[in-house]
């Protein structure tokens, strides 16, 4: 079957080579694997400095890559797009959209044409609304993020399925009997983009917080490169925190990120908005107590007090006040990492299925060529 792909980012040049997410990545090449042939498309823009979570070339994989280039003006680069995207549409016998996407006007073309198209849907942004729902309901397959999407999508009347998480990381990975003591510091690990609504200048506020109470026993690893990435380093440095606070970059290891994780007493995700972040899998998969906020579908899985513990979006106080809590009696209140545990053991065991080899099935058994 010859499928265009479309993700929700843009595709990264330099002289190397054209660059994508790593876990969209393995998705495309294992949905190749299955004997389809996959077409990638998106605009194309010049890597540059914070761009490199984007870190796996695609180029000689055996995927058609697509590409427009972006221009300064919005309104020229959109129309090429979307006469160069209804082309490639044409050309393919499905679509597959990572949803919400700026290019989600080629549905209407899709339907309009009667291409079959599937939806992966990835976040909460308009999933209610009027045309989602006019989406789902004419698509050939709904996969989602999260089972709380799912459920949401089903009671709009539609059918929509939840896939395993696209991480590195599997129920053969979960770390059993990891012990919980009294620390002289404890470290603390923000892993992921750093921008403002990934709450990174909420966690640099609530560090300075717990300074000025005097509250010095800890250290913070910050992972990750992102668009803020300087405005937070000249945070740190104004602040005075850099003897708190330590920038690592963006690391792809697998065995180096396992290892921040289980060196992690506690790990923290102040973000403003998701879908349901792999980061807190991955954190329950490493025994990691968690901080985070119930933003997206993350209160699906994680219950305040019982495997996390719950803090509100941009509020650096209260994000303070319950690292301070957590830490002032760490032995007992680690014990919500023990419950994480088990947490995602249980939802692995109910979604072991690739991405890659769910939608190809359902496509085996929907669509006629």
């Amino acid at each position: 079957m010859k499928i265009l792909v479309i993700n929700s980012s843009a595709i990264f040049e330099n002289e190397k080579g054209l660059f994508i997410y790593k876990a969209t990545a393995k998705f495309l090449i294992e949905l190749k694997e299955y004997g389809n042939d996959i077409e990638l498309f998106h605009f194309r823009v010049k890597y540059g400095d914070n761009d490199c979570l984007a870190n796996f070339n695609v180029l000689h994989k055996g995927l058609k890559i697509s590409t427009i280039p972006r221009v300064s003006s919005k309104f020229i680069s959109y129309v090429r797009a979307y006469t160069f995207g209804i082309s490639r549409l044409l050309k393919n016998n499905f679509l597959y959209l990572f949803y919400p996407n700026s290019f989600y006007i080629l549905v209407f073309f899709a339907i309009l044409f009667r291409k079959p198209y599937g939806l992966y849907v990835r976040g909460e942004k308009g999933i209610d609304s009027g045309i989602s729902k006019y989406f789902f309901k004419h698509a050939s397959v709904v996969l989602t993020i999260s089972p709380k999407f799912t459920e949401l999508i089903n009671q709009l009347g539609c059918k929509a399925e939840s896939i395993m998480p696209m991480m590195e990381y599997s129920i053969k990975d979960i770390v059993e009997n990891r012990e919980y003591c009294f620390k002289e510091i404890y470290n603390l690990l923000f892993l992921g983009r750093l921008e403002y609504a990934k709450g990174i200048f909420d966690l640099v506020n609530a560090i300075n917080l717990l300074i000025r109470k005097g509250i010095k026993n800890i250290k913070l690893d910050i992972v990750g490169d992102g668009p803020d990435a300087v405005a937070v380093k000249e945070k740190v440095k104004e602040m005075a925190l850099c003897d708190y606070i330590k920038f690592h970059g963006s690391v792809y290891e697998r065995a180096r990120i396992m290892i921040f994780y289980r060196n992690a007493d506690i790990f923290i995700l102040p973000t403003h908005h998701e879908g349901f972040p792999r980061v807190l899998y991955e954190a329950m998969i490493f025994g990691t107590p968690i901080i985070t906020t119930f933003v997206g579908s993350i209160s699906y899985l994680m219950k305040d007090k019982t495997n996390c513990y719950k803090i509100e979006p941009k509020d650096p106080s209260g994000l303070c006040d319950v690292i301070a809590s957590t830490i002032k009696d760490y032995k007992t209140k680690s014990r919500i990492a023990i419950n994480g545990v088990t947490t995602v053991r249980d939802y692995l065991y109910s979604y072991h299925e690739s991405h890659s080899s769910q939608l190809n099935k359902i496509l085996s058994e929907r669509i006629e060529l």
